[in-house]
Order: C-alpha cells, then structure tokens, then sequence
C-alpha cells in the first residue's frame, strides 16, 4: 500500500495506518528531533507529541501526498520549542550508544562516514549556527529533503533555503577549517559542499 493510501485510510480512523506510518517515520523523526534540541530524552518527548498531534490532526491534511512535509514541519517546530526546556545535553560521543539502546538509526545519513572526531566538531559546528539554519541543514544533510520540501517544513521560499544552505556552508566550512588543519583530516570540510 502507497503512503497516500495509508494517509486517507488513517483519516478514516484505520488504526493500523496510523501503526504503519509510525514505524515509517518514527526513527528519522526521532533522529531530527535530536539534531535540533541536542538532548535524546527531549527528542523522545518531541516524537511523542508529534505522533499524537499527527494523529488528532489528520483529517485537517488536505492533499495526503505532501505528509512528509507536513508531519516533518510538526516535528521541527516541536524541537524548536522544546529545545529551550531542557539545556542538558547529550554529550556527542554517546549518541551512537544511545541511538543503539534506543533503536534510534540515522538511516541514509551521512553520519557514518566521519570518525568520532569529525562527528563531534561537525556537530558542533552545526549548534553554532542560527535556529533556522541549523534546521534547514539538518533538513537538507541529515534527513535528505528536496528544497521544495524544505520550504514546505519551515514556512518559506525556496530561495530562502538556498541562501540559508549557501550561508551555512560558508559558516560551517570557517568553524572546520581550523579543525582540519590540527586533525590533518579534510573529510568534514569535504562534507560541506
């Protein structure tokens, strides 16, 4: 069954649709809302109430073929307010032990390709930009979004995107620089392109 399929049998109160795109989404939900907020015990209550809110909002979704955007524009503004709660965070080099715990996967990112010190001052670097550019990079990097959804997600242009993406990168690239030069390692600054 296509995914449009099961958004109009959700909206028909089918229960077992709803499961399906549960199990569907539920990982790269949890592993953006991570990203953003920085602190997995948030991100697990960000998924929590993104589900219950995509739920009891459903029938509200007019076109079941832009769901993606739609439930992912749901989660992102979830994290952003969520992400000013709890400032603990996460310590960066247990997130992979964590995500293992908790069957968190980053499926299809681009995450694995670093060591763990890469991974780390990428990360960081990342938590150095603006709110609204460090979602538009996680959006595009990490969960592997088109523009033209991205622009759906956050309410805006898709030349908003491309300069939120294009000044990022030149942020990020000046954070690792320095990092590349005393790790003799050039993999995060190729990441950036």
């Amino acid at each position: 069954m296509c995914e449009a399929e099961l958004i109009v049998n959700m909206q028909n109160d089918d229960f077992s649709a709803f499961e399906d795109i549960f199990h569907k989404y539920k990982n790269k939900a949890l592993g953006t809302a991570y990203l953003i907020t920085g602190n997995l015990f948030t991100s697990e209550d960000v998924v929590q109430e993104a589900f219950i809110l995509c739920y009891t909002r459903i029938k509200a979704l007019k076109n079941p073929e832009l769901f993606k955007p739609w439930f992912f524009k749901i989660v992102t503004r979830l994290s952003w307010k969520h992400s000013g709660y709890n400032k603990k965070v996460t310590p960066v080099e247990d997130i992979f032990e964590q995500a293992e715990a908790n069957s968190v996967s980053f499926e299809k990112s681009s995450l694995n390709v670093f060591k763990k010190e890469e991974y780390e001052e990428l990360y960081r670097s990342i938590n150095m930009l603006d709110k609204k550019s460090k979602t538009t990079v996680i959006l595009f990097y990490f969960n592997d979004f088109s523009i033209k959804e991205i622009a759906e997600i956050m309410g805006c242009f898709q030349g908003t995107v491309k300069s939120r993406l294009f000044n990022s990168r030149k942020k990020l690239k000046k954070f690792l620089y320095d990092f590349s030069k005393e790790s003799g390692s050039d993999e995060v600054l190729k990441y950036i392109r």
